[in-house]
């Protein structure tokens, strides 16, 4: 974790001595190191997929795309049939993109000198809440552009489904389809999942048949809010809902639902229901995406007590990348004809 120009911290408060501290390169660390993970584990989507620490910021890694041709042969005794090569494993690469996220505060000294809470805590909290949400927002919706210095990353429903091009490669089927797209799957009619409830539970079945067998297992359904509400409302012609609610669990004061045998997951900035909308997303994100994070020079934190006098201005960064990993893992919902 990096932290320079850590020359000074908050001034000690005999009220407050929330970021007051004799060794101000320890806080700072510390803070940063709080404020990253608050960002990163306690929302439903980064509670989905892997973090995992890189070295550079030119991370790559090789997934399969065929595997090793097998086949029946006869028993070799040196006179009849000869080995005969078959077909080996194939590979291509895949490369992490990398963005940066900042927040910088400033407090003035009279709120360093008299707050009654403990600033470090609300420092953590209100910068790791915003991390958090602008860091979803880009896994979710980034276009892959960069303009002024500022690089966006691949959004699973933006530049990983081919969106800017009418989600042309994104249609292909996985055997066809590049490494760095998923694969969306049309819901037949513009702006709906179908036309009547028959309809709906019929694409649904559709979506969750097309994905390999292979990650049904850990294989969930995302959507918002506003979409579960919708779909909560579908009902067969024998008054069955196509959302089964599994109560509560012990654990966690939410509501448990399935979908067609699988869990549903609520994130509020997935996209809602529209023409050529993408608003439900069903498989193994797990398998499908990881998260980033810079080892060692990916944070950087610091208080600067001279630029602007009388206030104390806490700047903090961190530089989040993504990387596909199987692009077979989802499928995703496209509301168009």
């Amino acid at each position: 974790m990096k932290n320079t120009a850590n020359k000074s911290s908050f001034k000690t408060s005999v009220k407050n001595k929330a970021l007051a501290t004799p060794d101000a390169n320890a806080v700072g660390e510390r803070v940063a190191t709080q404020i990253i993970d608050k960002a990163t584990d306690t929302h439903a989507l980064l509670n989905e997929v892997d973090r995992i620490e890189v070295e550079s910021t030119e991370y790559k890694t090789l997934v399969v795309t065929s595997r090793p041709q097998v086949a029946l042969t006869s028993e070799q005794d040196g006179f009849t049939t000869a080995p005969v090569l078959n077909n080996g494993q194939r590979y291509v690469g895949v490369s992490g993109l990398f963005g940066k996220i900042y927040a910088q505060a400033l407090l003035t000294d009279e709120i360093v000198n008299d707050a009654k809470i403990d600033l470090e805590s609300e420092v953590v909290r209100l910068t790791g809440d915003d991390f958090r949400n602008l860091l979803v927002a880009e896994l979710l919706h980034g276009d892959e552009s960069r303009s002024n210095g500022i690089q966006r990353l691949r959004g699973i429903l933006q530049a990983r489904i081919d969106k800017p091009n009418a989600f042309s490669e994104a249609l292909k089927p996985d055997s066809e389809r590049h490494q760095d797209y998923y694969q969306v799957v049309k819901t037949g009619l513009s702006g709906s999942f179908g036309a009547n409830s028959a309809a709906i539970r019929s694409y649904f079945v559709s979506l969750k048949k097309s994905l390999p067998t292979k990650y049904k297992r850990m294989a969930k359904w995302y959507m918002n809010a506003d979409v579960f509400e919708a779909l909560e409302q579908v009902v067969d012609s024998n008054g069955q809902s196509l959302l089964i609610h599994c109560g509560r669990s012990p654990y966690s004061l939410e509501e448990s639902f399935m979908m067609l045998g699988h869990p549903i997951v609520i994130i509020d900035q997935m996209n809602g229901e529209g023409a050529n909308e993408t608003p439900v997303m069903f498989g193994d994100l797990r398998s499908a995406i990881k998260v980033l994070d810079l080892r060692g020079e990916g944070s950087y934190f610091t208080v600067d007590q001279m630029t602007v006098k009388g206030a104390n201005i806490v700047y903090v960064d961190s530089r989040y990348g993504e990387i596909m990993q199987a692009n077979d893992a989802i499928r995703v919902a496209l509301q168009a004809g």
